[in-house]
């Protein structure tokens, strides 16, 4: 299991040829937050749109680089429909408030965490109680723009997060 703040600012390096084509800004999530749809290695400017890594263009998310196969697995994003939703709406995981559908505050998503071999996400880093928690994906998760909801009965399924991270 990794955090996907530990990608950001990993270098992305092609095998056939070993150039470092850019480096991890942030990585995106599908709008349900269920798997990585991909990396944003370049946010674009006035002049050029944001350039991505699709999740199928990737063979190693590794500890210090992720490795694609050629320069060709970087695309504009707009090139890529799916990702390219999730990056015009702007949505962001981190710092959004988490509460049950029946009102109950949770705490606040700090981290996500998923497997780097199938981009998978595992669950979230909570912050707001004594200790970091960690929630496991649950079904139904939905996300908005400042509160992400969650079905009352996953309040039973929250654990420490040091416990989560010794299981993995």
């Amino acid at each position: 299991m990794r955090r996907g703040r530990d990608l950001v600012g990993l270098p992305v390096i092609t095998r056939d040829n070993g150039t470092k084509v850019g480096k991890v800004e942030d990585v995106i999530l599908d709008r349900a937050c269920t798997r990585v749809l991909g990396l944003l290695v370049d946010e674009g400017g006035w002049f050029s749109s944001a350039r991505v890594v699709p999740w199928a263009s990737i063979l190693v998310v590794g500890l210090d680089a992720v490795i694609i196969a050629a320069e060709a697995g970087v695309k504009k994003a707009s090139e890529v429909p799916e990702m390219n939703e999730v990056l015009d709406r702007g949505y962001v995981l981190d710092g959004l408030e988490l509460e049950t559908t029946r009102g109950t505050k949770l705490g606040r998503i700090e981290e996500f965490y998923f497997d780097p071999t199938t981009g998978v996400v595992r669950g979230f880093e909570l912050s707001g109680g004594r200790k970091p928690s960690f929630l496991p994906l649950p079904q139904g998760f939905e996300t908005g723009r400042d509160v992400a909801f969650v079905d009352p009965s996953v309040e039973s399924t929250i654990i420490e997060l040091r416990e989560a991270l010794r299981e993995d």
